[in-house]
């Protein structure tokens, strides 16, 4: 989510509007809504594919509608979503761009507390033998975005956040994969502080 992040954040491509949802893939999404539910502050290592063939990693904080990423060497790079906008600051140039969330495929996980009905469709829900990935647009307007949210399974069952995938309007598209995962932490509220504010 660099400033790549502003301009693109599927394994779906902008689809049809979300048909109504079989028993199998109801299940599905109330799992993934229990996962985010349950999964109050986040802290991760990511590693980002795209926009293009970029790439970069970093640390990644998340509690509802918060998200900041801290970008290592050499990209110095810190990206802060609050308030609905995101905030990404350059820390080598000191420059600092600020983006709406509005009509950009993060403002779906970063709104409030995500709710996978209502003003979201869910458009397409994928399986594996330990994984489900759910792709969502805004249901006002689809072709604002897509975001897709990736999520593996754990020893006792429950799911886990492992990335996420988005691809804009103009269908640039970038991905984060997710690691070493910890959940359930409390932040001190300064962490999502922009830098310079």
């Amino acid at each position: 989510m660099a400033l790549g992040v502003a301009a693109g954040l599927g394994a779906c491509a902008l689809g049809p509007l979300a048909t109504p949802h079989s028993a199998a893939d109801q299940a599905g999404i109330g799992q993934a809504q229990a996962a985010l539910d349950g999964m109050g502050g986040l802290e991760a290592r990511f590693v980002q594919v795209g926009p293009g063939d970029d790439t970069a990693q970093g640390t990644a904080w998340f509690e509802t509608g918060h998200l900041r990423l801290q970008y290592d060497a050499p990209m110095r790079r810190i990206v802060v979503a609050t308030r609905g906008r995101l905030v990404v600051h350059d820390e080598p140039s000191d420059a600092t761009t600020r983006i709406s969330l509005a009509a950009n495929p993060l403002g779906l996980l970063l709104s409030g507390p995500v709710r996978l009905s209502g003003p979201i469709d869910v458009t397409d829900i994928q399986r594996g033998p330990a994984t489900l990935q759910l792709s969502l647009t805004r249901a006002s307007n689809p072709a604002q975005g897509l975001l897709t949210l990736f999520f593996a399974g754990r020893p006792d069952g429950s799911l886990v956040l492992s990335g996420l995938e988005a691809v804009d309007a103009e269908r640039h598209r970038t991905r984060f994969h997710l690691l070493d995962q910890r959940t359930g932490l409390r932040f001190d509220p300064s962490l999502f502080v922009p830098p310079g504010s």
